[in-house]
C-alpha cells in the first residue's frame, strides 16, 4: 500500500514539476516577446508603401501589439502584387519588410476591366492608385471564355506581345521606355503606339525580335522627327526587311 502511495505521489510531483516547467517557459516567451510599434516596408514600385501595408490590413497601428512576426509575413505575402517578402525586427519595436513584387508585363485591358498581367500570364485586377506609368497597355486582345476566369490567360496574341516588350527592353531602352500601346487588333496586324510620335506603327505579325531591331535602327529618326519622317502619317514594318513611311495624301491634288 505504502509503496502505491509513493507511486501515486511521485506521478504528482513529476506532473507538477513539468506543468511549473511549462508554465515558466510561456510566461518568459510572453514577456521576451517584441512588441511591435511601427511597420516599414520597402521595394514597393506598383503602389505606395503605405498603400501595401492598408491592402494587407497592417496599416492599424493599434493592432500591431498583438501581431506576430509570422502573422506580418502572413499577411504581406498575401497581397497580390507580392512575389515574396522577408520580415525583420529590430529588437525595440520596429519591423522591416522588403517586399519582391511580381514581374508585371503590361496592363492588360479585357472588356471593361483594366489587368496587370505577369511573365507567367497571371491576371491580377488592378488596383487603385497603382502606378502604371512605365507600362505598356495591351489592348483588343480576343477573349472568348463565358467562364469569366481571370486568373490566368494566355494565347498565341500575348505571346506575339510579350515578344515585342522583351526585344524593346535588350535593344533600345528609350523606345521601350516610350511604348504606350501595344493593339493586337483581334488577332490583326499589331499596331505600336510610343510617346513623342503622333503616327501608328503597323507592326504586323511574326519576326517580332528581327522587327524591334529593324525599328531600333530607325528610332532616333523617328523619335527627332528627322526630315525622312517629319510629315509620316504611319511606319509600316509587315514586309521583309523593308520599312514603308506613308505619307499623308493631299486631297486637294487627288481628288
Amino acid at each position: 500500500m505504502k509503496e502505491k502511495l509513493g507511486t501515486i505521489v511521485g506521478v504528482i510531483m513529476f506532473a507538477v514539476i513539468i506543468g511549473g516547467m511549462i508554465y515558466v517557459n510561456v510566461v518568459i516567451e510572453i514577456s521576451e516577446r517584441e512588441i511591435i510599434s511601427e511597420i516599414i516596408l520597402e521595394g514597393n514600385i506598383t503602389l505606395s508603401a503605405n498603400d501595401f501595408l492598408i491592402g494587407s490590413d497592417l496599416n492599424k497601428v493599434s493592432e500591431y501589439p498583438e501581431l506576430t512576426l509570422q502573422e506580418i509575413k502572413s499577411r504581406i505575402t498575401e497581397h497580390p502584387y507580392v512575389a515574396k517578402a522577408e520580415v525583420q525586427a529590430d529588437g525595440v519595436g520596429r519591423v522591416d519588410i522588403k517586399i519582391v513584387e511580381k514581374n508585371f508585363m503590361a496592363v492588360l485591358l479585357m472588356k471593361s476591366d483594366p489587368f496587370l498581367i505577369t511573365e507567367n500570364f497571371q491576371l491580377i485586377k488592378l488596383k487603385r492608385k497603382s502606378d502604371i506609368s512605365k507600362l505598356p497597355v495591351i489592348s483588343n486582345v480576343n477573349f472568348n471564355r463565358k467562364d469569366n476566369d481571370y486568373e490566368s490567360f494566355h494565347s498565341d496574341e500575348l505571346v506575339r506581345a510579350f515578344k515585342i516588350i522583351d526585344a524593346a527592353k535588350i535593344v533600345n531602352d528609350e523606345m521601350y521606355n516610350d511604348l504606350t500601346e501595344i493593339n493586337l487588333r483581334h488577332g490583326g496586324d499589331i499596331i505600336l503606339r510610343f510617346s513623342g510620335i503622333s503616327y501608328p506603327v503597323i507592326f504586323g505579325k511574326g519576326s517580332e525580335g528581327k522587327k524591334v531591331v529593324i525599328l531600333s535602327s530607325i528610332w532616333k529618326g523617328l523619335n527627332k522627327k528627322d526630315k525622312l519622317f517629319k510629315n509620316s502619317s504611319y511606319v509600316d514594318l509587315r514586309f521583309n526587311n523593308e520599312i514603308f513611311i506613308g505619307k499623308p495624301v493631299n486631297t486637294e491634288k487627288n481628288g
